[in-house]
């Protein structure tokens, strides 16, 4: 079974966009078993990887990073995976952790011109700035 073959909603996201949005780490391993691409993007840009990032999902945000998923991938107005994990911090910071041990760069804008650190510093929210210090 090949991602092009699993079904798909209206906004174009498949099983394994959705079993990133919920968090569920065994059905993401499943489905990427079973041949789903972890870069697959629906159709506002949106990867795995933003949905398990949204969701704060550390343990699906790592089995996507150790399946090839793509740091980089923009949605559709230019924001990455770790824009939304510091839009959605919660807890101890894992999934921007996660994100930025694998490359995600802190300074790159979206098409607002808005960067995940400008972000964090805006929501003045300690609890994400703190992983920003050295940008």
């Amino acid at each position: 079974m090949t991602s092009s073959s699993l079904p798909r909603d209206k906004k174009g996201r498949g099983p394994l966009h959705h079993a990133a949005a919920e968090g569920d780490a065994s059905a993401v391993l499943e489905l990427l078993a079973s041949g789903a691409d972890p870069n697959t993007q629906d159709a506002d840009g949106w990867s795995p990887l933003h949905f398990s990032a949204q969701a704060n999902a550390a343990e699906v945000t790592k089995v996507l990073l150790e399946a090839g998923a793509n740091v980089h991938t923009l949605d559709k107005f230019g924001n990455s995976p770790l824009f939304r994990a510091v839009f959605n911090c919660k807890e101890d910071g894992t999934v921007i952790r996660l994100l930025r041990g694998a490359g995600a760069v802190p300074t790159l804008e979206n098409s607002h011109g808005v960067s995940p650190v400008q972000l964090a510093r805006t929501i003045a929210n300690y609890n994400v700035a703190q992983f920003f210090v050295d940008v």
